[in-house]
């Protein structure tokens, strides 16, 4: 089976704009392979779309509020989590330092 026997595939223009839209929210090089076209395709049809205005990033990244409330109380509470990581580390730094440094002492008696 020659190239020159082998048709390129036609894509609509609704396509393009959704595999743009994926590569948005996955990468380039993950959407392509998930769509079974190239990567220079789909960065091609990227900077097309871009260019003309149809796909823009900003558009479809509006959150209603009570999303960006959900997203705040996540954040919030994993915050917390991350503080009470902190403090146990510090401890116990501050165990370990203070062993270490009566170790230290009694090898010099």
């Amino acid at each position: 089976m020659s190239k020159v026997n082998q048709k390129k595939p036609k894509y609509s223009e609704e396509y393009k704009i959704e595999a743009v839209k994926l590569s948005d929210k996955v990468g380039a090089k993950q959407a392509a392979t998930d769509l079974g076209i190239g990567f220079s395709t789909l960065n091609k049809w990227r900077s097309q779309l871009k260019a003309t205005g149809t796909v823009s990033k900003s558009a479809d990244v509006k959150k209603s509020y009570s999303d960006l409330e959900k997203e705040n109380r996540k954040l919030k509470k994993e915050l917390g989590y991350m503080k009470e990581i902190n403090d146990v580390l510090k401890k116990s730094t501050a165990i370990f330092s203070s062993n270490q440094i009566g170790d230290t002492k009694s090898w010099k008696d």
